[in-house]
């Protein structure tokens, strides 16, 4: 495979199973140095096991990104040991199906913290760790204050520009939902997580890219994995369906006719990850086989 990624960096946080899995072990076949965030412990060093075996190095974080403090150990514990970080794939999530009128507080501060809150915090202390690798040329004659980008924007001579133009100095792909493009009855937390991450990426975007630091999102459809069989499992009692009965009735409304698999997914990130996607930011691609035509 083409080492599109050769002597990056990545941070992958879910990576621990199913598409965070998936877009780990694609970025290390694409020649990166991966870091698996995971709040399961044993999942993390498993997934970092089986990605060494390419020969790239990989380390196990066992993380839950809700906790900020923790995140912000982790990221200075990855520089400390690698030097820089180049990529940030912000995949965590988790997910309650639900009625409406069933959420609870407690179950609407779970998702929020993870889906949103954490993504947030993750990209933003990542963000000010790439603003740091910026070459010197490029930044303005006294240091950019990171924690107010939008004040402080890079004033680049032509000299400096053109150094530094069609090159990213960091690449943040988001992971958001299909249902972050419309309303979920059933996935009312989770549907307005996944549609804060579209608008969160944008923000990032226009942040950044001062910086050349690119920032994207992903809506991935139908995947079968852990977390959709739980959904599956939640209609079945909420409904009486039997087991595959909630996923086969979504697949059937794919126009390409089959769910999605971890690969689809990776094949994207690791795009937008790479050189070839230097001139995108602020942009959300849909990853479902047609579901969502927006």
């Amino acid at each position: 495979m083409e080492q599109r990624l050769e002597d990056k960096v990545a941070i992958v946080t879910g990576a621990g199973q199913g598409i965070g899995k998936g877009i780990a072990m694609r970025l290390a076949l694409e020649g990166a140095d991966v870091v698996v965030v995971e709040q399961d412990a044993t999942t993390a060093a498993a997934t970092a096991k089986e990605i060494g075996r390419p020969g790239r190095a990989a380390a196990a974080y066992p993380v839950d990104v809700a906790d900020v403090a923790s995140v912000r150990q982790m990221v200075d514990d990855v520089v400390s040991r690698f030097g820089h970080i180049e990529i940030l794939v912000n995949n965590a999530g988790v997910i309650k199906t639900q009625p409406m009128l069933e959420i609870t507080e407690s179950d609407w501060d779970r998702v929020i913290s993870v889906n949103q809150r954490g993504l947030f915090f993750c990209l933003q202390l990542v963000a000010q760790q790439m603003v740091r690798q910026v070459p010197d040329e490029l930044k303005a004659s006294q240091p950019a204050d990171v924690l107010n980008l939008e004040k402080s924007p890079v004033r680049r001579t032509s000299e400096g520009a053109a150094k530094g133009a069609h090159r990213s100095f960091g690449k943040i792909v988001n992971l958001s939902s299909i249902s972050g493009r419309r309303g979920r009855p059933l996935q009312t937390h989770y549907a307005a997580s996944k549609a804060a991450v579209i608008s969160i990426t944008q923000s990032a975007a226009l942040a950044l890219a001062s910086y050349n630091i690119n920032v994207n999102a992903i809506c991935p459809g139908i995947v079968p994995t852990p977390m959709w069989e739980g959904i599956d499992q939640d209609r079945g009692r909420l409904f009486g369906a039997k087991p595959g009965q909630a996923m086969a009735a979504f697949i059937d409304s794919v126009p390409l006719r089959r769910a999605s698999t971890p690969e689809d997914i990776a094949g994207a990130v690791a795009f937008l990850c790479s050189r070839d996607a230097d001139y995108i930011t602020g942009q959300t691609l849909n990853v479902d086989g047609g579901y969502e035509m927006d």
